[in-house]
């Protein structure tokens, strides 16, 4: 552990996340695989129909649809060419990992995405020394399998 913040703050700082969230976002279904490790030898004779998830119902989450910063996305490792990404932020529990994927109602999406599902991408840490305090998502429209 780092001695430049102590480990209560960054537990204040976690809460002050979640509640960011709580007052900000909108309901979400959490899927989260929960075999990745059990079908890792096999990778390339997987499916995605192998892959079981489990289901965190009446979940939160911020979606930032456009994220017009270029700078800011550059500088948090996010580089986009024709599209601005989509990023979004959830609660610290239940933990969502890559590959996992959350469902909204379609009245919060807009109107250029034709799916209500969005899979989680990559994972954006954001001045991170040993104390990550709040953890960012890259989303994108989950295909079709």
């Amino acid at each position: 552990m780092s001695k430049i913040i102590p480990r209560g703050v960054v537990n204040v700082m976690r809460t002050f996340n979640d509640l960011a969230i709580d007052l900000y976002g909108i309901t979400c279904t959490i899927y989260v695989p929960t075999n990745l490790t059990a079908l890792e030898p096999d990778d390339i004779y997987t499916s995605p129909a192998d892959i079981t998830y489990k289901g965190h119902y009446n979940q939160l989450v911020w979606i930032e649809w456009y994220a017009k910063d270029l700078y800011r996305l550059r500088k948090l490792g996010i580089f986009s060419e024709h599209e601005a990404p989509i990023t979004a932020w959830f609660k610290l529990m239940p933990e969502v990992t890559i590959g996992s994927y959350f469902k909204i109602e379609s009245r919060f999406i807009p109107e250029k995405y034709d799916t209500d599902e969005f899979e989680i991408v990559d994972v954006v840490l954001k001045n991170t020394y040993d104390n990550e305090i709040y953890r960012r998502y890259k989303i994108a429209p989950r295909r079709a399998k």
